[in-house]
């Protein structure tokens, strides 16, 4: 008989991650607004606030994955919680721009904590034949929280109302913060101890490679698909909801295929449709063009990381689970700080749709890292 994955403690952790994550998408929406509306920030600002979170996410994602793998998940994941929660309540305050990118250092630092430890939780509480189908599940969570936020904030916005926002995103990670008190520890006993040093498996960094790669087009799509669906005549709420949902859907229903067909063709088919949905919008400058691009992107998004982060896990020992998973979590972070940051630029001199035909190109090279990944090292190797 197959073993279960969906058991009371998992749907805590799933809960968990679901607030957290739509306390991000909350973030994501109205961050840019903020910045825009209230700091007359020019867009390589905003790329600065947006990828400013990112920035302490790539620290403290390798570094939350070493402390959960030694001292637990629960503890991790309600330390970031309570960051979270702490850079909301200082949002109350109306800071300027310079306060503003310290509150989304801040932030980032926490959002790695709680998604380094509900991740590794869920990896857990898995049958090991049917992990890398809790990892999608996992995701949904993840995912659906960045779509259900974004369209919460921009109701909640209206003509202005950002405290109100800030407001939301603060219950949010208080309701993330009580689950994740409400589960126990899931740290397996008996494992030995991981070595006691703070880089990244080797195992887990060819694979954090391509994820990079693939995923930099989703900094630029965080960071400036609100004003470009302006541009265009979309509402902006609406491209965030169909990105999360279509991703939801794949995420759901075609939560065993990284199982069933292998992680490195599934990666490759993410990079395809990656690189092919971020030129649609790049190309087909229209709100038909941004939300057809949209849909392909999501698709290929929804496949990337479920994929990528079970052929790490795959790679590496069970006592460096969270490593890993901070390891290939610290690259999406890399990832959208660098397209935040790039795209920026990009944008500033080639408007938006150039942005996106940029971010097309480098998740089109995926497709040639993971051809050396296919011959780098082997199952635990070089952990």
């Amino acid at each position: 008989m197959t073993e279960r994955i969906v058991t009371a403690a998992f749907v805590r952790v799933w809960l968990a991650a679901f607030a957290a994550f739509t306390a991000l998408g909350v973030a994501l929406l109205a961050i840019p607004l903020y910045a825009r509306d209230m700091l007359d920030a020019r867009d390589f600002g905003i790329g600065v606030a947006i990828g400013a979170s990112s920035v302490t996410a790539v620290i403290f994602g390798p570094l939350s994955g070493r402390l959960a793998d030694r001292r637990g998940r629960r503890g991790v994941a309600a330390a970031g919680a309570v960051i979270m929660l702490a850079a909301f309540l200082v949002l109350q305050l109306s800071p300027p721009f310079g306060a503003l990118i310290a509150v989304r250092l801040l932030s980032g630092a926490g959002e790695a904590a709680v998604l380094v430890g509900v991740f590794t939780m869920v990896a857990d509480l898995a049958p090991e034949s049917r992990r890398g189908e809790a990892m999608s599940l996992i995701t949904v969570a993840a995912y659906g929280g960045l779509a259900v936020g974004p369209v919460l904030a921009d109701l909640v916005l209206g003509g202005g109302r950002f405290a109100l926002v800030w407001l939301l995103g603060a219950g949010l990670t208080a309701a993330a913060l009580a689950l994740v008190f409400l589960t126990s520890e899931t740290r397996p006993e008996g494992v030995e101890s991981p070595p006691a040093r703070l880089l990244p498996p080797r195992a887990a960094l060819a694979p954090a490679f391509v994820l990079l790669l693939a995923l930099l087009g989703f900094g630029g799509f965080n960071a400036f698909v609100a004003l470009y669906a302006r541009e265009v005549g979309a509402r902006p709420g609406l491209v965030f909801a169909l990105f999360g949902v279509l991703i939801l859907l794949v995420r759901v229903f075609g939560r065993k295929i990284p199982d069933r067909f292998g992680a490195r063709p599934t990666t490759a088919l993410a990079c395809v449709a990656i690189a092919a949905g971020l030129s649609v919008m790049g190309g087909w400058q229209s709100a038909a063009g941004l939300f057809v691009g949209t849909a392909i992107f999501a698709f290929g998004q929804s496949l990337a990381y479920p994929s990528i982060v079970l052929l790490a896990m795959e790679r590496a020992p069970a006592a460096e689970r969270s490593a890993v998973v901070g390891a290939v979590t610290a690259a999406v972070d890399v990832a959208i700080a660098a397209g935040a940051f790039v795209l920026g630029t990009a944008a500033e001199l080639a408007g938006y749709n150039g942005a996106f035909l940029v971010a097309a190109v480098v998740a089109a090279s995926g497709l040639l890292a993971l051809t050396r990944l296919d011959t780098a090292g082997g199952r635990h190797g070089g952990a």
